[in-house]
């Protein structure tokens, strides 16, 4: 089977079971699967930090990670923060290397604050996801298929070497189509242009954030869990970037009564 229809095959698997998810789970089930999704990005992310740091490749930090994203999706923010200070300072003094500190940190708000972002999103309008998803998937779908067939300019070969400008600019159109689309569709407010526009740049820094780690560890994939495609956090690297551009425009238009 050739690499692209195995990417094919996996990203209708993976977009069916997302839809479905959306329509039909209750809010509160929703953001407990986003909980969930965050410990696998975060066995995925510590997988990669595991590299350099094996000694963080520990299951009492997918415990963490869980309980900071509970915390933080349905208690308080500040006692999810809580729960990662005090476990980065646990490792670190156990190791007595502010390495630990600074890495441990990272990894749990990179998989836990970007990935429950989207659970933050279900508490204002779960259908946000869809709108959410259109920027990113058609945005990716362009990517590839531009970057391939026109792409000649790198867009950063020291990070990620396949990239180039011309799937960026596939990527940017496509996702502000994909998202018109689904605002016009859905009926949302034109103005959610906004965070469209800027999700379409800042999805595109989420992906190479997350090749910066992969390069850093001569690591391919963040793992081997969907066939065609390397890990979950290969698959929603840009997503939760975008997610968070959502959230934050959500809160802007509440604060300042835009809506």
């Amino acid at each position: 089977m050739s690499e692209l229809i195995k990417r094919v095959i996996s990203a209708v698997v993976l977009a069916s079971i997302t839809i479905g998810g959306i329509i039909y789970l209750p809010a509160q089930a929703l953001k407990i699967v986003i909980t969930l999704l965050t410990v696998v990005v975060s066995y995925e992310a510590f997988n990669l930090i595991g590299k350099k740091y094996p000694e963080l490749k520990h299951p009492i930090v997918f415990i963490m990670a869980f309980l900071s994203s509970l915390s933080l999706l349905f208690i308080d923010t500040y006692l999810s923060i809580l729960i990662i200070f005090l476990f980065s300072f646990y490792v670190a003094s156990k190791k007595w290397d502010l390495n630990y500190l600074a890495i441990t940190i990272f990894g749990l708000s990179y998989s836990v604050f970007f990935v429950s972002s989207l659970g933050l999103l279900v508490d204002y309008n779960k259908y946000l996801l869809f709108l959410l998803f259109a920027v990113v998937w058609t945005g990716d779908t362009l990517a590839y298929f531009v970057g391939k067939n026109f792409g000649k300019h790198k867009l950063s070969p020291r990070i990620s070497p396949k990239k180039t400008v011309e799937g960026a600019v596939g990527s940017f159109l496509g996702s502000l189509l994909g998202g018109y689309l689904v605002i016009k569709y859905l009926g949302f407010d034109i103005k959610f242009m906004i965070p469209v526009i800027i999700s379409a740049v800042i999805l595109q820094i989420g992906d190479l954030f997350e090749s910066f780690i992969k390069r850093q560890v001569n690591e391919k994939d963040s793992s081997n869990l969907i066939p065609g495609h390397g890990g979950v956090l290969d698959r929603i690297d840009s997503l939760i970037f975008a997610s968070v551009v959502f959230l934050i425009w959500i809160k802007v238009i509440h604060a300042f009564n835009l809506g």
